[in-house]
């Protein structure tokens, strides 16, 4: 069995079966709030067939179908870490208001789909652009040309 580490836990996991693990990362919240800007990665794995693209669709489909007054602002093919990835911008009304979501998907060869994902309740007035930016710019693939501990 292959072991899950991290700073915190660490255990076994059954061999065959998809790290579909998450890693989440939120700002402080300001007095009086219960929501506020966050980072979220997940991983998931491209379907037989599928190609970033498709993958990339398929999300947006679920997303304005799931999501109340989904409004997609913009899709942009973009590079991370050397990669191809596709980025969504869109906003949509959750519990507490309107809410600014930044997507950007990336197809590893392995064919894993790694997600970072930004979100900003507007009302908390936090413009998430620098931070998002720092963040993709960081961000590096281990087998990729630009990951010099490759």
């Amino acid at each position: 069995m292959p072991r899950f580490e991290h700073p915190d836990v660490s255990f076994d996991v059954p061999r065959d079966w998809d790290d579909r693990s998450v890693a989440a990362f939120a700002a402080p919240l300001a007095p009086g709030k219960t929501s506020g800007p966050n980072v979220v990665l997940t991983r998931d794995k491209l379907a037989p067939g599928e190609n970033l693209a498709s993958y990339a669709d398929r999300s947006l489909v679920e997303l304005a179908q799931r999501l109340e007054k989904f409004v997609l602002q913009k899709r942009n093919d973009i590079t991370v870490s050397e990669l191809p990835a596709i980025e969504l911008r869109f906003s949509w009304k959750g519990n507490s208001g309107l809410v600014d979501q930044r997507l950007i998907m990336c197809a590893t060869g392995k064919r894993l789909v790694l997600s970072i994902t930004s979100t900003t309740p507007r009302a908390s007035g936090v413009d998430m652009e620098a931070t998002m930016t720092r963040v993709l710019a960081s961000v590096k693939i281990p087998g990729v040309r630009g990951d010099a501990a490759s």
